[in-house]
């Protein structure tokens, strides 16, 4: 594995990623009652805007520089900023978790890349509730559910390096959905191949126990099979109460903010 996040931290994708992930994490923490995430590929948890790296290739110019100083944003998107505060550091979705849990809740994080790890060690170990792996996410998936918690969250954003990504993140989720069906999952998929999603989407759908599903599809320009990713999609099993009107107020205006030609959304609930 060679992807490295950090030449694409804080890029229209991050946003929405992270959007609504903040959104989910405030709804798990409205009840007092204890919860865990997990986060399969988490990265190094922090990036440096003002890297070699990110100015090599400065997509967050087109993602979260857009929106900093957008004095009339939704409060979903005043939400995100806000968790993801000021400056150049911009945290991945491990330090968004890591800043959001309580001392009751617990965060599990993997991480295969060795360099990439290290870096989230340095990053996110801190605190008995924070666990730190250097394993495969998709096995850590089926090792680490169902949570003792018996509430929680998964977020699903591999590299997408390999051409069966997309049938082996949906293989683990159906085999996450067996072993903890009640849990929050967030499943993070570029945009490039929408006929692909659709059917594993389909998939998890069909049957009479099917979980509720939330997807919402942001794009900055038309997407497009090969080259730039121009958009991505998210979705969400077992949607928390809000997100789905949170996500209708958030996206109009951000496919807007955002645009750099062709534009759009989706939200199919």
């Amino acid at each position: 594995m060679n992807y490295r996040h950090a030449f694409h931290a804080g890029n229209h994708a991050d946003v929405l990623k992270h959007l609504v992930l903040v959104q989910c994490l405030e709804a798990l923490k409205r009840k007092d009652t204890p919860f865990a995430m997990l986060d399969t590929h988490a990265g190094r948890g922090l990036y440096d805007l003002s890297s070699s790296e990110a100015e090599r290739s400065p997509e967050w110019r087109d993602g979260v520089d857009k929106l900093r100083a957008w004095a009339e944003a939704p409060a979903p998107v005043r939400a995100y900023l806000d968790a993801i505060g000021d400056g150049p550091a911009y945290p991945g979705s491990p330090l968004l978790a890591l800043r959001a849990v309580r001392p009751q809740d617990r965060l599990m994080l993997c991480e295969l890349h060795p360099e990439e790890f290290a870096l989230l060690r340095q990053a996110c170990a801190t605190g008995s509730n924070v666990q730190c792996h250097q394993r495969d996410g998709y096995e850590a998936l089926i090792a680490l559910t169902p949570f003792a918690e018996r509430r929680g969250l998964v977020l699903i954003d591999p590299p997408y390096e390999a051409t069966d990504e997309t049938v082996r993140a949906l293989a683990a989720l159906k085999g996450a959905l067996k072993r903890f069906r009640q849990g929050v999952y967030l499943w993070w998929r570029p945009l490039k191949n929408e006929a692909l999603l659709d059917r594993a989407d389909a998939e998890l759908a069909g049957g009479a126990a099917a979980p509720s599903m939330l997807r919402a599809d942001l794009w900055i320009d038309r997407p497009q099979a090969e080259g730039k990713l121009n958009g991505s999609s998210m979705l969400v099993i077992n949607p928390p109460f809000g997100l789905a009107e949170a996500l209708r107020g958030a996206l109009p205006a951000l496919a807007d903010r955002l645009s750099l030609g062709a534009s759009g959304y989706r939200l199919r609930e």
